[in-house]
């Protein structure tokens, strides 16, 4: 059977230019779209605007799980299974590759490995990836309970936040914070200077928050001066970062499990396991919906320039494109 039908796009990135969307899915490819090209041509397929072109993919080597990504001017940065790698955009950008072909393996520029616990020989899954661009900072959120603060110029691990007692699911960072979500139903707030938590939050411990069918686990966490947006199998939930405490319970949203939080231009937005991806109110008001190609949405990124778009994708081979979040004007097909 065709491979597509048990791909899950784990991760997403933009290239710095903003012209490339970049997918990375569990079977270890890493596909390249142009933008430029996608918004302006479509396909029309069992009434479905959907593209398959205009894109090229690369092998990682091993055919490792693409986890996460993050980039900076310089490197497309991926975590994988037991290690995070660097790759040169020009190695990934490069308009003298054809449309629809398969190009592999990957060449990687460096590699930072993620070491095993001890008594164990298990590879760590680095789940999700957040880099500062000010100082090449990078954190990594990973399946051995922490989350690692890396310098990638040298190529070391600088620190290592040690508190939760499961794997990390999400992290988000704000000038001198950083926050992490994990299996284990905790959000905690870190400072990165004096690199100790400030603040440890367990949404299942509200009565309101708390689904015993779903379980107590956050999948993701975001962050803003004023807020904190969270949810898993706990409900989606609004909190007030000051008074640490939850304005907003999302019971109008239905789920199964949240995946993906934002909060963008005083608007809400999450998805999961769910139908739609939803555009919220700060008052559990649906402000709109969109119907989503995958069963789960597991990774949402957006951008402003040069096109203004979100790309929302998860356990399917399809990509949605929407250039207002009420609007789906294309899905890519890989």
């Amino acid at each position: 059977m065709d491979d597509k039908y048990y791909m899950t796009i784990l991760s997403q990135t933009f290239s710095p230019c903003g012209n490339y969307l970049i997918t990375g899915n569990n079977y270890g490819i890493l596909t390249v779209y142009n933008l430029k090209n996608e918004l302006h041509s479509g396909i029309d397929d069992n009434d479905e605007n959907v593209s398959a072109g205009q894109s090229y993919r690369f092998e990682m080597i091993q055919k490792m799980q693409i986890n996460s990504m993050e980039s900076n001017e310089h490197f497309l940065i991926i975590g994988g299974v037991g290690v995070i790698v660097g790759v040169d955009w020009d190695t990934v950008i490069n308009n003298n590759f054809s449309e629809n072909r398969k190009i592999g393996p990957l060449k990687i520029s460096w590699n930072i490995s993620i070491p095993p616990p001890k008594d164990s020989m298990l590879s760590i899954d680095v789940n999700c990836l957040v880099i500062n661009k000010e100082d090449n900072i990078l954190y990594a959120g990973c399946g051995d309970n922490a989350v690692y603060a890396i310098n990638i110029e040298y190529g070391e691990v600088i620190h290592k936040f040690e508190e939760h007692r499961d794997f990390i699911h999400s992290i988000d960072k704000l000038d001198e914070t950083l926050a992490s979500a994990s299996e284990d139903g905790s959000v905690i707030f870190w400072d990165i200077r004096s690199k100790k938590y400030t603040l440890k939050l367990i949404p299942s411990n509200n009565s309101a928050i708390k689904r015993p069918d779903l379980g107590n686990w956050i999948g993701s966490v975001t962050i803003t001066k004023d807020w904190m947006l969270c949810g898993g199998g706990s409900k989606l939930s609004l909190w007030n970062r000051s008074m640490a405490a939850p304005m907003t319970v999302y019971n109008s949203v239905e789920d199964s499990g949240i995946h993906v939080t934002k909060l963008m231009d005083e608007t809400l937005y999450a998805g999961g396991c769910s139908k739609y991806f939803y555009q919220l109110s700060f008052t559990d008001e649906i402000l709109c919906k969109i119907k989503t190609s995958p069963v789960s949405v597991y990774t949402c990124i957006n951008q402003e320039n040069p096109f203004k778009v979100t790309c929302l994708a998860g356990s399917s081979h399809k990509i949605d494109v929407c250039t207002k979040l009420n609007y789906k004007m294309t899905t890519l097909g890989i």
